[in-house]
């Protein structure tokens, strides 16, 4: 595919495993194969891995659309003065949606999403609100280097680990901006780890849909649909970001 694929060569996987991978993926096949034999087990875990890639490209698109929209309700709020921010941060997400489906075929479940009215307060309800979905995210990006080291995927792992440090910077940010609106928070920095609550895409999708979030339905808190906008750049929202491909 690119130069990513050759990178993952030197390490022993050949870019026609690779490919293969991407298109058992994307076909949705049972399992990501690593030594061409198979059992049951391994099936159970490529079927994990495939959850895994499909929610949280989803995810990154929601991120996305979020961002997108808080960005274009910002002036004349109290987020205004971070819209910098927020348009660097909603291109880190695209970049993310790119690499996993470039890499992975990841397929995203919906491009649709019921977002909470609270989260759109311009002020710190909006930056409470990400700072708990990027710490969420952060878990689930864990989820993701578990799974691929698992496989002994050096490639997916690094991928999933590079994502999550702009998850987390992302989350201090967040905090930082709350905590300059008035937020009573601790440090935004106030972790030596980064937690790992939910071990499994399907308890980071429960979370995420307990805060009112809706993925191609209504969720339980009040709110409105959104459609994903696709590249923040190409549409004015977004800037260019440094290191926009994995390494």
């Amino acid at each position: 595919m690119d130069l990513d694929h050759d990178r993952a060569t030197t390490e022993g996987t050949t870019r026609r495993v690779m490919l293969g991978r991407a298109g058992a993926l994307a076909a949705g096949g049972a399992m990501v194969p690593l030594t061409g034999t198979g059992t049951a087990a391994a099936a159970v875990r490529g079927h994990s891995l495939r959850q895994f890639l499909n929610f949280t490209v989803t995810q990154e698109q929601f991120g996305v659309t979020a961002v997108t929209a808080a960005i274009q309700k910002a002036p004349g709020t109290q987020s205004a003065q971070f819209v910098p921010v927020l348009r660097a941060a909603v291109t880190t997400e695209f970049t993310h949606v790119q690499a996993l489906k470039r890499n992975f075929g990841a397929k995203p479940l919906t491009s649709k999403f019921w977002i909470p009215d609270a989260v759109f307060d311009g002020g710190v309800g909006l930056f409470t609100s990400l700072a708990a979905v990027e710490a969420i995210e952060v878990s689930l990006y864990l989820v993701g280097v578990t799974l691929f080291t698992g496989r002994r995927n050096a490639f997916g792992a690094r991928l999933c680990a590079e994502a999550l440090g702009t998850e987390a910077e992302h989350r201090v940010l967040a905090r930082f901006a709350a905590s300059q609106l008035g937020a009573p928070t601790a440090p935004p920095n106030n972790v030596g780890f980064e937690a790992f609550p939910y071990k499994t895409t399907a308890q980071v999708r429960k979370t995420l849909t307990g805060l009112g979030i809706g993925y191609g339905k209504q969720g339980a808190a009040p709110g409105a649909f959104y459609q994903y906008p696709g590249n923040p750049v190409a549409n004015g929202v977004g800037v260019p970001v440094d290191s926009p491909r994995p390494t």
